[in-house]
């Protein structure tokens, strides 16, 4: 990625984007991409080769795939259609500015986006240069941490669903980032779903305290 210091970033559960020309401040271009449809027989050697259907049909690009479409594997059935954007093999996933001025001062700092369903978690750069890496928009920090999280609301009435490697990032208990299906499309109750690896890695890596910003766009 051409950010400076970017810990890490996530899909949420809509339109990415690749760095381009523009200034560190300001959302990069959306990458152009063609169409994949995926086969039954896709599927199949996928299956008996012991691999997901990312790793099959793309290799080593295969998490960049996953994450422009943001679609779990599982999710994947004959006649899907996947987006593959046109970068190189190994070229890093930058759906965010390089900077977020309300980053600067903090050691960490996530920051969620709405319309292009993204989080960015920022950390500043060992020279002190702080840059990256529908849910109620706003200031929030993170209050709690739960690696084994359980919702007491979904589904109604009693709740049950598994929120691992959950933030709670309301004093009242009421949203949480969390891992999840990513299923393609925004399909959480407000929470912040990303895909479960991305969740594990996140939880390690804030603390109590953390700020995080929800925002509806960065245009």
């Amino acid at each position: 990625m051409s950010w400076y210091r970017i810990m890490m970033i996530s899909a949420l559960t809509s339109a990415p984007a690749l760095a381009g020309a523009k200034g560190d401040d300001e959302p990069p271009a959306e990458p152009t991409h063609t169409i994949h449809v995926v086969t039954a027989d896709e599927l199949v050697t996928a299956k008996k080769r012991q691999l997901d259907i990312y790793s099959h049909l793309f290799g080593r690009k295969s998490t960049v795939v996953k994450r422009f479409n943001r679609r779990d594997s599982r999710f994947v059935r004959a006649g899907t259609r996947l987006r593959v954007p046109e970068i190189e093999e190994g070229e890093d996933y930058v759906p965010l500015p390089a900077r977020h001025p309300a980053a600067v001062g903090h050691d960490r700092y996530i920051l969620v986006v709405l319309d292009r369903q993204w989080l960015g978690l920022y950390e500043p750069n060992p020279d002190g240069t702080v840059t990256d890496r529908r849910t109620p928009t706003g200031a929030y920090r993170i209050f709690g941490k739960d690696e084994d999280h359980v919702s007491s609301k979904y589904p109604e009435p009693d709740g049950g669903s598994p929120m691992p490697w959950g933030l709670q990032f309301t004093a009242d208990g009421g949203y949480w980032v969390h891992g999840g299906d990513m299923v393609g499309y925004p399909a959480s109750h407000g929470c912040v779903r990303m895909f479960a690896e991305d969740a594990r890695d996140l939880f390690g890596r804030v603390q109590i305290g953390t700020p995080l910003s929800v925002i509806e766009t960065l245009d």
